[in-house]
């Protein structure tokens, strides 16, 4: 298995532009929620780390728009990891149009394990880490 699944949702009206597809900004959103996941799944629980006061700081995002998301299209997210570091993870996320497993966007990101204490990067956890490797993506 190399991605999971992280997020659905629809393309609501109030996401759309004049244009009557979902806007730019709106993807954004859609992938940061999926990160959220993405970081539950390999062990990051956001509730018990928020209270030791550990998160996830992005910083980078490239992404790809392959075909517009019209009004009223459900969605999903599929997340696979690319690299592991010291405090950070580069993933791939893909957004698809449900209904027709047609790509929409791809989304390239890296995000950095934060020790809002410290002001600094935290090091993955092993058990991240290990996780990690069973959502890793074959070589490109």
């Amino acid at each position: 298995m190399a991605s999971v699944r992280t997020f659905s949702g629809v393309a609501h009206t109030w996401l759309c532009d004049e244009m009557g597809h979902m806007n730019t900004r709106n993807y954004v959103g859609m992938f940061d929620d999926a990160m959220q996941h993405f970081m539950l799944v390999l062990g990051h629980n956001a509730m018990v780390d928020g209270e030791r006061r550990l998160g996830w700081a992005d910083v980078r995002h490239e992404i790809d728009y392959k075909a517009e998301v019209p009004e009223g299209a459900l969605v999903h997210v599929d997340c696979e990891a690319l690299r592991i570091g010291n405090s950070s993870i580069t993933y791939l996320q893909t957004l698809y149009l449900s209904e027709s497993g047609e790509v929409a966007a791809v989304n390239k990101a890296t995000s950095v394990l934060f020790d809002l204490k410290q002001r600094g990067t935290a090091p993955i956890p092993d058990v991240m880490r290990e996780k990690a490797q069973q959502y890793m993506a074959a070589a490109e």
